[in-house]
């Protein structure tokens, strides 16, 4: 997979901000933040202060959906710092899902994208597919003559596991047709469910997982889990990579995901959350749900990342 440093050229910095390393950040010519959601504060000093030094941000926003949020005044807050923000000179703020997808976003942000995880498999010319681990390997063979649908990632609250165990719990006759395999790293909140999930079938793997060994069982899946709480409405790196490597991502019906890929044409699953009966039936029926629709290629998934590049570069050289 490549990353943002690699595709620009720009030196990346991680950690704690120093003295040093806000300096540093003022300084340079060029700032992009690859997101501005866990450190807004930081983001808003920053880009104030370039501003006022004539200097270019670019910062991608991977959850707009927070401005548009009811019931708690932090939201509506965040909505009006991002409705004046998006209005500094210099600074571009771009939101992981394109605004013919979710028009509202362009209310909180200069320019919507697709998420560089729904294209980051692609070298610029081909989607570049895994190779099999011994983990993919070994869960096709647990699998047998049954397809793979596989939950995978970090393993928090918001990934909607509950439903899929009531699911498996409420029908057994899942597990004749699909072997559900969810795997990662689960916070002690989760522990319970996963139990749940292992009593009724699934195959649980509840330890850290490499980006080769994430990838090749996302390769492995004919069915990959997207349908996640409603709490957790934005894009989804899981999903993108389904989609990259032509499996079908179950998703909630109504999510940004699920909009994202009805606009463009992506085979996908939509399910409406929490009822069993129907992720039980999608569950046994596979990818025929979708019939014979047929995922991006890999001109078109080119073609997202040569959009996301030219909204970055635009930005980065004070055209956006």
């Amino acid at each position: 997979m490549v990353t943002l440093s690699d595709i620009f050229g720009m030196q990346g910095e991680f950690g704690h901000i120093t003295v040093k390393m806000a300096y540093k950040l003022i300084r340079c010519k060029k700032l992009l933040f690859a997101t501005l959601d866990e450190h807004v504060f930081s983001f808003v000093f920053f880009s104030v202060v370039r501003s006022v030094l004539g200097k270019n941000t670019v910062a991608l926003f991977l959850r707009p959906e927070q401005c548009f949020l009811p019931g708690k005044l932090k939201y509506r807050l965040k909505w009006l710092l991002f409705r004046a923000l998006r209005h500094l000179p210099g600074l571009t703020i771009v939101a992981i899902t394109p605004f013919n997808v979710v028009a509202k976003y362009a209310q909180v942000a200069t320019a919507g994208v697709r998420d560089p995880e729904y294209w980051d498999l692609h070298d610029g010319v081909s989607v570049q597919y895994p190779k099999e681990t011994s983990l993919s390997a070994q869960v096709r063979s647990m699998a047998g003559h049954k397809r793979l649908c596989t939950a995978i990632g970090v393993l928090n609250a918001g990934k909607g596991l509950e439903f899929l165990a009531d699911a498996l719990e409420q029908f057994p006759q899942i597990k004749e047709h699909t072997q559900i395999v969810v795997a990662g790293s689960a916070n002690p909140h989760t522990r319970g469910v996963l139990k749940k999930l292992s009593d009724t079938g699934a195959i649980v793997i509840d330890r850290f997982l490499s980006d080769a060994e994430l990838l090749s069982l996302i390769s492995a899946s004919e069915l990959v889990w997207a349908c996640y709480n409603p709490g957790y409405d934005q894009a989804s790196g899981i999903f993108g990579r389904a989609v990259q490597l032509g499996s079908v991502p179950i998703t909630r019906e109504g999510a940004v995901v699920s909009r994202l890929a009805f606009e463009h044409g992506i085979p996908f699953i939509p399910v409406r959350y929490g009822i069993t009966e129907q992720l039980a039936e999608v569950l046994i029926a596979g990818r025929s749900s979708v019939g014979d629709q047929i995922g991006p290629d890999d001109a078109e998934i080119g073609e997202w990342r040569r959009s996301f590049i030219e909204v970055i570069n635009a930005g980065l050289a004070g055209r956006s």
